[in-house]
């Protein structure tokens, strides 16, 4: 059975929004009307469910997921130098859960883009600080 990450993700045309049933309009939001496309993030807990709508330009990005209990003091700052060249779009900060520490972060860069390799290579420098490092695509639904 494969382990739950913090967020699930989708993206998906603004156009088609109106399958949601919100109590707001995307419409009174600038950047939603200048973007073609939705990242939609959900994250589920026993007691709550939370939907974070971000208006993009692409129709697909990158999910980093990083999952370890071998942590040291300088992990943020490994994190931040890794990270510093990429546009986040969204994160979800360091999350203990159980013993273990959590990453997510959402990247506005494709898979395909020549920065991903550098990205790989960076990430590839983490791995005896993280059990688990996963590099998802995300694309349109």
């Amino acid at each position: 059975m494969k382990e739950k990450n913090l967020t699930e993700a989708y993206i998906q045309k603004i156009s088609e929004i109106n399958n949601i049933k919100l109590n707001f309009s995307l419409s009174d939001y600038k950047n939603f009307e200048v973007n073609p496309y939705i990242l939609i993030i959900k994250s589920f807990k026993d007691n709550y469910a939370r939907l974070t709508l971000y208006p993009i330009s692409s129709k697909d990005l990158v999910k980093i997921c990083l999952i370890g209990s071998n942590f040291q003091d300088n992990i943020i700052e490994n994190l931040s130098i890794i990270f510093q060249d990429f546009e986040i779009i969204h994160t979800s900060g360091l999350i203990m859960k159980g013993n273990e520490l959590y990453y997510e972060c959402y990247l506005n860069l494709s898979l395909t883009d020549i920065k991903t390799k550098a990205l790989e290579a960076s990430l590839e420098k983490l791995k005896n600080k993280f059990r688990r490092i996963e590099i998802e695509k995300i694309s349109l639904k």
